[in-house]
């Protein structure tokens, strides 16, 4: 029932004459992995910025800072339970 209710309340909004176009996409964008490259520059901006994340994202150039906060944290998190297996 709440996500009948929840999908009628999208479709109201779409309908409204100043709904935001972004509230009537369904879809959701690709994800897109990490290339190798982008995973090297994240590492060299890291050990040269820390975590200044806007500057981390300049340095990439093709990540947001928010993509490359929540790198971060899985990356950290991966590299802790690697250490924690050894």
């Amino acid at each position: 029932m709440v996500k009948r209710r929840s999908s009628l309340l999208i479709r109201k909004k779409c309908q409204r004459k100043h709904a935001v176009k972004l509230l009537c996409t369904t879809a959701r964008p690709p994800q897109e992995r990490w290339s190798i490259r982008e995973s090297a520059n994240f590492k060299i901006a890291f050990d040269r910025f820390g975590q200044d994340w806007p500057r981390v994202a300049q340095f990439v150039s093709t990540k947001t800072t928010l993509q490359i906060s929540v790198y971060a944290e899985k990356y950290f998190l991966k590299q802790r339970l690697t250490f924690q297996v050894k």
